[in-house]
C-alpha cells in the first residue's frame, strides 16, 4: 500500500508542475475557428479488488471443519485466504510440505515403539493480523480443545484422540494433560503419532496408523489465537508430562465454549494469520469482503497478495452469465455446468467481458448419494436399480457439454491413480447402463414384488412398488409404510434433500426423479428444494450450521452433491467407518456399514508406506471395485473446471489442487 501512495503522490506532483507551465508559460495555440473541444476525461482508476462468484453458499462457519467432518467448500476458501498459518500445507501439484515461511527447522524421529515424533521449531517474529506474536503455544491450543472431554461434548469430530499418545484419557476427560503433545520452549513443541491406536474395535484389534501413506499430514499444526477463541488468560503449559491448557484465573474449559461459539461464527474482527482478514459477511446477501492482511508471512513459498480486496458473492446459475457482462462477477471460478462454460467463454469472444480463461482436469466429480440406513436405500440391489434407471451418459453430456465426463466410481481424472487404471477400471468395473429392465429385475430381487395393500405386483402397472420388512428396517421410514394384514410394507419411495438454485437438481428432477422409467418401474422419487446448509445438516443428522433445528431424526435418503480434492491426498479412511465413537462424531454420512468397504478405505492409506505407490494403486483398485458394488453413492460426471477471469488481473492460474483461493494469491493487479 505504500508503494501504491508514493506511486500517486508522485503522478500527482506530475500533474501540478505541468498545470504550472501551462498556465504561467507561454499562451497555447487556439482553434481560430472557435470550434475547441474540451479534452476527454481520464477513465477512472479500476479499485485494485476482485468480485468473484462461487457456486456454493456460504455457511460462515470459520471454525477449521471442527464441528463437521466435512467443512463447506466456500467456508474453507474462506479460512485458506485468511488463516493459513500451518507447519504442513500442499504446492500447486497437490503434494504435502513443510510450510518454510512458518517452520524454521523439524526432525521426524522414529521411536523403539513403532511411533513417529515430528518436533518443530517455528520461526520468531511471527505475528497474527492484530500484531499479537505467535509463539509454539498457538499451535497447541487448537487440538487441547477439540481432542477435550469439553470439545467432544460441544460437538467437535476428530479420530487423532485414537492415535495420539493419552488421546483417549484426554477425549474422556480422565486426565487434563495429553502426553503426545509437548511444549518444548516458546518456539519449539513436538507432536507424536502412535503406529497402532489405543482403542480396540469388538475382535479386540487396533487400528494400525503407521506407516500411512500421507504420513506428513500428521505433522499439520494450525496457529490459532488463544484470547480470541477462548478468552483472556489462557495458555498452555507443559510440567514434563504432556501439554495442558491453563487459566490464570482458575477457570475450567467450560467456560471457554460461549467463546468458541462467538469466534467461529463472528463476521468482523477476527484474530487469523492469512493472506487476507475477513472484513464482513453478509449472509442475506450471501456477500464475504475480505482485505489484505499487512501483518501476513508470506505462503509457503513467501508469496504475499497484490489485490488489495477480494469480494465473494454467491453466484446462481440464471443469473451468473448477466453478472459477468455487468460487472456483478469479475472471476468465476470452476464452473461445473458446461452450458455455462460454453456462454461464459462466448462473452469473452464476443467482447462483452474483459477478460480471459483457464481450464484443468477437476479434482473431484459429482454424485447423489444414499442414505444406506433409511428406507429402501438401506438394500443394495435397490441402490442399483435407482443407478439403471438413469441414463448418466446423456445426464454427463447435457450438464458438462463437452467439457466432461461419466464416471463410474469415485475418482476423477485429475488424480495418477485413475490414468494408470484405465484398463483396469474398464475390465472390473459396472458402468450401469441405462437399462430400466435390469432395474425392475433388482427391485423383485430386493423384494419389491406388492402393492400397497398386499396384493402382487404387476409389472408395467406404474404403480409404486412396496415391500414387506421388519419393525427395524421400517425404522424412521413409517411416513412411507403401511400396515397390512398385520405385515408393515415400505414403498419404493426416496426422500430427496435437493439444494436450491441448483442445475444438477433440476436435470435430476427431469432424468430420474420425474422420469417415465423411474415411474414404470414402479420407484417414486419425492423432491424437496431447501438451502444447502440445510441439505447439509439433514445429511450430517445434527444442526452442523446453527439453523435452530432438530435434525437427528432421519429424514432423507437421497442428497445430490459434488466433493473436491484440495490436496493430492485420496484418503478415505473413516468414511465408511463402522466404528460407534466415529459414528457418534459425523463421520460416515452415507451410513453403509459395510465391513469390507471400512477395511479397504483404511488399508489403502495405512499400512502403507509413504511413496509405496504400486501398493497404493492395488489398494485403491480394489477400494474402487467394492465402492461400484455397494454403490452408496452415484457418480454423475467428472468435468474439466473452466474459469474466467478479468484482465484486470495478471498471472492467475488454477490447477485440480489450486482453486482460487491459492491462485488468487499469485495473481497480481494491472488495473
Amino acid at each position: 500500500m505504500k508503494k501504491i501512495t508514493k506511486l500517486l503522490s508522485v503522478i500527482l506532483l506530475v500533474v501540478l508542475c505541468f498545470a504550472t507551465l501551462t498556465s504561467c508559460g507561454e499562451t497555447q495555440p487556439a482553434d481560430d475557428g472557435g470550434n475547441d473541444e474540451p479534452a476527454p476525461a481520464p477513465a477512472p482508476a479500476k479499485p485494485n479488488q476482485v468480485i468473484i462468484g462461487t457456486d456454493t453458499e456460504a455457511n460462515g462457519d470459520w471454525a477449521y471443519g471442527a464441528f463437521t467432518s466435512s467443512i463447506n467448500a466456500t467456508d474453507q476458501d474462506v479460512l485458506t485466504l485468511t488463516d493459513d498459518m500451518s507447519t504442513v500445507t500442499s504446492n500447486f501439484s497437490g503434494d504435502y510440505v513443510i510450510n518454510d515461511s512458518i517452520v524454521d527447522s523439524y526432525e521426524r524421529t522414529e521411536n523403539e515403539d513403532g511411533s513417529v515424533t515430528y518436533t518443530f521449531k517455528i520461526k520468531q517474529g511471527l505475528v497474527f493480523n492484530n500484531g499479537d506474536p505467535v509463539t509454539a503455544q498457538n499451535f497447541l491450543a487448537w487440538p487441547l480443545f477439540t481432542l477435550s472431554k469439553v470439545g467432544k461434548d460441544a460437538g467437535t469430530t476428530s479420530s487423532s484422540w485414537d492415535y495420539i499418545p493419552g488421546g483417549v484419557a484426554y477425549r474422556e476427560g480422565t486426565t487434563n494433560v495429553l502426553p503426545g503433545l509437548r511444549l518444548l520452549g516458546d518456539y519449539e513443541f513436538s507432536q507424536t503419532i502412535m503406529a497402532e491406536g489405543a482403542t480396540a474395535d469388538e475382535n479386540g484389534e487396533h487400528q494400525v496408523y503407521l506407516p500411512y501413506y500421507y504420513e506428513l499430514a500428521y505433522a499439520g499444526a494450525q496457529a490459532v489465537n488463544l484470547d480470541y477463541w477462548f478468552g483472556p488468560g489462557w495458555s498452555v503449559k507443559d510440567d514434563g508430562e504432556g501439554a495442558y491448557l491453563e487459566n490464570a484465573d482458575g477457570k475450567d474449559l467450560t467456560t471457554v465454549l460461549d467463546s468458541v461459539a462467538a469466534a467461529q461464527y463472528a463476521t468482523s474482527d477476527r484474530v487469523t494469520a492469512g493472506p487476507y482478514n475477513l472484513v464482513s459477511f453478509d449472509k442475506s446477501a450471501n456477500e464475504i469482503t475480505l482485505e489484505i492482511n499487512p501483518n501476513y508471512c508470506g505462503d509457503f513459498s513467501g508469496r504475499k497478495p497484490n489485490i488489495q480486496k477480494v469480494i465473494i458473492v454467491k453466484a446462481e446459475d440464471e443469473t451468473i452469465i448477466d453478472n459477468l457482462a455487468t460487472g456483478g462477477v469479475e472471476l468465476y471460478s470452476s464452473i461445473a455446468d458446461g452450458e455455462l462454460v460454453n456462454a461464459a467463454l462466448d462473452l469473452i469472444d464476443a467482447g462483452e467481458f474483459d477478460g480471459s480463461y483457464t481450464s484443468y482436469d477437476r479434482a473431484g466429480f459429482g454424485y447423489f448419494q444414499f442414505a444406506c440406513d433409511l428406507g429402501p436405500a438401506q438394500f443394495t440391489e435397490f441402490r442399483q436399480a435407482v443407478a439403471y434407471l438413469l441414463d448418466r451418459n446423456e445426464f454427463a453430456n447435457t450438464f458438462c457439454q463437452g467439457w466432461g465426463g461419466v464416471v463410474h466410481g469415485p475418482y476423477c481424472t485429475a488424480f495418477s491413480m485413475y490414468n494408470d487404471s484405465k484398463e483396469f477400471l474398464a475390465q472390473n468395473l459396472n458402468t450401469y447402463d441405462f437399462n430400466p429392465e435390469k432395474a425392475v429385475e433388482l427391485l423383485k430381487e430386493a423384494g419389491f414384488v406388492l402393492n400397497a395393500d398386499g396384493t402382487d405386483y404387476v409389472d408395467g402397472s406404474g404403480l409404486v412398488r412396496y415391500k414387506e420388512v421388519t419393525a427395524e428396517q421400517a425404522e424412521n421410514y413409517g411416513d412411507f409404510c403401511v400396515e397390512v394384514n398385520g405385515k408393515t410394507l415400505m414403498s419404493a419411495t426416496l426422500n430427496w434433500a435437493s439444494s436450491e438454485g441448483n442445475s444438477v437438481s433440476d436435470l435430476l428432477a427431469t432424468m430420474l426423479a420425474n422420469g417415465a422409467a423411474t415411474k414404470e418401474a414402479g420407484i417414486e422419487i419425492k423432491q424437496s428444494i431447501m438451502t444447502f446448509p440445510e441439505l447439509l445438516n439433514y445429511m450430517y443428522r445434527q444442526d452442523a450450521y446453527g439453523l435452530g433445528g432438530d435434525y437427528s431424526v432421519p429424514t432423507y435418503n437421497m442428497f445430490n452433491l459434488a466433493t473436491g480434492f484440495s490436496s493430492g491426498a485420496y484418503d478415505f479412511s473413516n468414511e465408511f467407518t463402522t466404528k460407534p465413537a466415529l459414528l457418534e462424531e459425523g463421520y460416515n454420512t452415507t451410513h453403509l456399514y459395510d465391513a469390507d468397504l471400512d477395511k479397504l478405505s483404511m488399508d489403502m492409506v495405512y499400512g502403507v508406506e509413504p511413496g509405496d505407490y504400486d501398493t497404493y494403486l492395488d489398494m485403491w483398485q480394489k477400494f474402487v471395485v467394492r465402492y461400484n458394488e455397494m454403490l452408496p453413492r452415484v457418480p454423475l460426471y467428472a468435468n474439466i473446471y473452466v474459469s474466467v477471469y478479468p484482465n484486470t488481473i495478471s498471472n492467475y492460474v488454477e490447477g485440480p489442487f489450486w482453486g482460487f483461493d491459492r491462485a488468487i494469491l499469485y495473481a497480481d493487479f494491472v488495473g
